[in-house]
C-alpha cells in the first residue's frame, strides 16, 4: 500500500500496487482525435452562419472586402462570436514588419507565431506550418465558416501573432511582386521539410496557387485599387 500522495499518484501512472476501496475516481483518458475536433469546430461555426447572414448578407466577399474597410472585424461580428475582449483586439496588432513571407495577400496574415500546431486544428483550410512549425495564412477566408475558424486560430495563438489589418499594408505593386515568386514558394512547399511538418496538407496551398489563387489575388488587387470588391466576373481585373 502507498504511504503518501506521491506514491499513490506514481502507482496510478505506472501500474504499481492496486488499491482497493479508495475514494479516487479513475477516469479513462482517450487520445486527442484531431479529425473529430476539426469536425466539431466546423459544425459550431456553421451553426452561427444563419445569424451572420441575416446581419451582414449572404454575399461573403462583399462583407469581407467592404468599401475602404481596413479592419474587417466589426464590433457586431465580434459580439456575435463572443469575442469582444482582449483576444479580438489582439487581431489588430501590428505584425507587418515580421510578416511571414508565405502569407497569401489579404486582410489576415501572421507575424511571429508559436509552434504549438493549433492552426491546423482551428483553421485547417486556411493555415499551414513552415518547417519550424510557425503558422501562416495560405488562403484568405472564402466564407463565414472559414472566417470564424481563422479568428479562432488567432485567438488561441499564444504569441498573438495573427493580424487582420493587411489592407493597411498591401498594395497592388506589392501583390504583383509577391505573385512573381510563387514558383519559389511552390518549390519550398514541395520540400521534404514542409511535407513532414504539414503531413500532406501543404498540397492544398500548391493546388490553390496552381488554380484559383491568381483570380482571387487579381480581385483583391481590384479592391485595393478601387476600394470595392468586383461584383461579378465581367469586371476587368488588373493583371499580375
Amino acid at each position: 500500500m502507498p504511504t503518501n500522495l506521491f506514491d499513490l499518484i506514481r502507482n496510478l501512472f505506472t501500474g504499481g500496487n492496486k488499491i482497493p476501496n479508495t475514494n479516487i475516481e479513475r477516469k479513462t483518458f482517450t487520445p486527442f482525435n484531431l479529425e473529430a475536433y476539426i469536425a466539431r469546430q466546423q459544425q459550431e461555426a456553421l451553426e452561427k452562419v444563419p445569424t451572420l447572414e441575416r446581419m451582414f448578407g449572404t454575399d461573403f466577399p462583399a462583407f469581407f472586402y467592404r468599401h475602404r474597410m481596413k479592419y474587417p472585424l466589426s464590433d457586431e461580428l465580434l459580439y456575435q462570436l463572443d469575442l469582444l475582449g482582449p483576444e479580438a483586439v489582439s487581431l489588430d496588432n501590428p505584425h507587418w514588419k515580421d510578416k511571414h513571407p508565405f502569407n497569401f495577400p489579404g486582410p489576415f496574415y501572421t507575424g511571429i507565431t508559436d509552434t504549438c500546431g493549433s492552426g491546423e486544428s482551428e483553421a485547417p483550410y486556411n493555415t499551414l506550418f513552415d518547417p519550424e512549425g510557425k503558422e501562416y495564412v495560405f488562403r484568405q477566408p472564402q466564407n463565414y465558416v472559414e472566417l470564424i475558424c481563422l479568428i479562432n486560430a488567432g485567438v488561441v495563438e499564444i504569441y498573438d501573432g495573427y493580424s487582420c489589418n493587411g489592407n493597411n499594408h498591401w498594395t497592388y505593386s506589392a501583390c504583383r511582386q509577391w505573385w512573381s515568386i510563387r514558383g519559389d514558394l511552390i518549390n519550398s512547399l514541395n520540400s521534404p521539410e514542409f511535407r513532414e511538418k504539414n503531413g500532406g496538407r501543404e498540397q492544398r496551398y500548391i493546388d490553390y496557387l496552381n488554380t484559383t489563387a491568381e483570380n482571387d489575388l487579381r480581385k483583391y488587387c481590384y479592391f485595393l485599387e478601387n476600394y470595392s470588391y468586383p461584383k461579378n466576373e465581367k469586371v476587368a481585373l488588373p493583371p499580375l
